[in-house]
């Protein structure tokens, strides 16, 4: 048919566009667009005329939905999507509507989200919109800085800054954000002044910004609804915890903006901490770190600080060290109720919980403990299953997992397989499906919902298998195997992405980075990073969002 179209064999109608012809066939544009079907089937002049001219349309856009019409076939590019996408919402061609609509959404990005969103709100296209503001949300601090920004009517702009879902480090950026959108046009936008300081959580906003940055701004102190505000967000800090009522909207959290790292502690080398930061060309930066040598102990994050916990010298270390990631300053604090090294932890809803280990050199342990970072105070648990030290442990929706490691003397004891997972809701454990293959100082993270073990350990020396536990099923599963053999392997997540930053071999260490892609299932060598010095590290994944919160809440650059 469409080589009838291009002979002008058969064609019973003739589209006019600008001057310009084209030939084809009422049927076939029919059973194509609702829009000529309606034209084409109902007692319309243009049911019988020969001739159809369409107005405000472009040539170029109509042949190329001529010939998708006939071929299924159509190029859609940066030039022509918006065109395109107008003529199809205008004649209802579903397909190269929403052909335009998927590629517009992989070019969105900062510059020209609100562009794309004020075009899908003309469209019609809530597929589209609901991308966009998808985008908008997750960087919201991307956004506000554009220039574009700050052409937004009011009614768009407090549209988006009531949204819960704006992910932000601190409430201090929708403050700024808001400011900055009055002052562009302040003469203009000065009647919107409450309406927009309105959508700001205060209670959200820290003491010292709303003290020595709000209260000085002109804007607010010639207002006094807005000082009212600013007073209303002072008061709800003044009270205790406990005592904080719920402001509904106006305390309600924002979805927080993450910037994950990679902290490893030197352990036997304490003056060797670092972080790891797998997005900015793999950099590694310096902690400062004063804490004194342990040896077999573990590192767990949560809330800002890490706890570092157990490990020994000659005698076990009683002390649990802390690291506040925000403030870049230690504490100790009072450790476990049984001092002991080659310990696994890690924490879940406020909670710390230690398992197993050994008391220097003795046989493991089946101590389960729990450390409450509310209360500061230590439980004792019920025990596990089975005694064990040198083993891994990871909290998964709730609940703590332990894998692997040995039972009897940490040297010369049987290497594990077993598995077991304490529910802190009930304080019982149940045994879980054994791992392939026995391994102890092997690394445990998880990754979408999966348990992987990597490396370690094995009745007969180092691993390089990785294998992973699908908690859906109960199910070990084997995966593409290390790069590179360790009888010790220090690992941690982030996203998709599991990095083994150290590790050692038995007579060497590892030497470069070592990247697992989950989602291809593949092993990347990163030649160009090298690997953390000190094998016997801990390791853990923090949360550094807001690791320059003082400068930023007087810059907010």
């Amino acid at each position: 048919m469409n080589n009838l179209r291009k002979q002008g064999t058969l064609c019973d109608v003739t589209l006019v566009v600008q001057g310009k012809h084209f030939p084809a066939h009422r049927v076939v544009l029919a059973a194509a667009s609702h829009f000529f079907s309606l034209m084409f089937t109902t007692r319309m002049m243009e049911s019988m005329s020969p001739e159809v001219e369409l107005r405000n349309a472009e040539p170029e856009i109509i042949a190329l939905l001529i010939e998708f019409i006939y071929t299924a076939r159509i190029s859609v590019n940066s030039s022509n999507v918006q065109s395109l996408l107008d003529a199809a919402n205008q004649y209802q061609i579903e397909p190269v509507k929403k052909m335009c609509v998927e590629f517009l959404k992989g070019q969105i990005d900062a510059t020209n989200c609100l562009g794309i969103s004020a075009l899908a709100e003309c469209m019609d296209c809530p597929e589209l919109k609901a991308a966009v503001e998808d985008f908008i949300q997750l960087h919201f601090t991307e956004v506000y800085k554009l220039d574009e920004f700050l052409q937004l009517d009011v009614t768009q702009l407090t549209y988006i800054l009531h949204q819960d879902k704006l992910t932000v480090r601190a409430e201090a950026q929708i403050y700024d954000a808001a400011v900055r959108w009055l002052k562009y046009d302040v003469c203009n936008r000065q009647q919107y002044i409450v309406e927009v300081l309105g959508c700001v959580r205060f209670p959200l906003v820290s003491k010292t910004f709303l003290s020595k940055t709000v209260q000085a701004e002109p804007l607010i102190q010639d207002n006094p609804q807005c000082l009212k505000m600013v007073i209303s967000g002072m008061r709800y800090h003044l009270l205790s915890l406990e005592d904080r009522e719920d402001l509904g909207e106006s305390s309600r959290p924002r979805r927080k903006k993450h910037d994950y790292r990679i902290a490893l502690f030197g352990g036997s080398q304490p003056q060797s901490c670092r972080y790891f930061n797998p997005k900015v060309f793999y950099v590694w930066t310096d902690i400062r770190c004063p804490f004194e040598k342990r040896r077999d102990a573990t590192a767990v994050f949560w809330d800002n600080v890490v706890y570092i916990l157990g490990g020994s010298q000659l005698f076990p270390i009683k002390r649990m060290d802390c690291y506040n990631v925000l403030k870049d300053s230690w504490y100790s604090k009072l450790g476990p109720p049984t001092p002991r090294d080659s310990l696994a932890a890690c924490a879940a809803q406020g909670k710390i919980y230690t398992s197993g280990g050994s008391e220097v050199g003795s046989s493991a342990l089946d101590l389960f403990e729990c450390y409450d970072t509310r209360t500061e105070s230590w439980q004792v648990k019920p025990s596990m299953l089975m005694a064990r030290c040198s083993h891994g442990s990871v909290e998964a929706n709730g609940l703590i997992y332990v894998c692997g490691g040995t039972v009897g003397n940490n040297v010369s004891g049987r290497v594990l397989n077993n598995c077991e997972v304490y529910d802190p809701s009930t304080q019982q454990w149940r045994e879980l499906c054994g791992m392939r293959e026995a391994r102890k100082n092997h690394g445990l993270v998880v990754v979408n919902n999966r348990i992987y073990a990597v490396g370690g350990q094995g009745a007969i020396g180092g691993l390089d298998s990785v294998e992973y536990y699908d908690i859906a099923i109960n199910e070990w599963r084997t995966t593409a195997a290390m790069p590179w053999r360790g009888v010790t392997v220090k690992c941690a997540a982030v996203g998709d992405v599991i990095y083994v930053l150290a590790g050692f071999q038995g007579v060497g260490r590892l030497g470069n980075v070592l990247e697992y892609h989950s989602d291809t299932d593949r092993w990347v060598t990163c030649n160009k990073v090298r690997a953390f010095p000190v094998t016997s590290c801990l390791i853990c994944v923090v949360d550094t969002c807001g690791h320059s919160l003082n400068v930023f809440s007087e810059t907010l650059e």
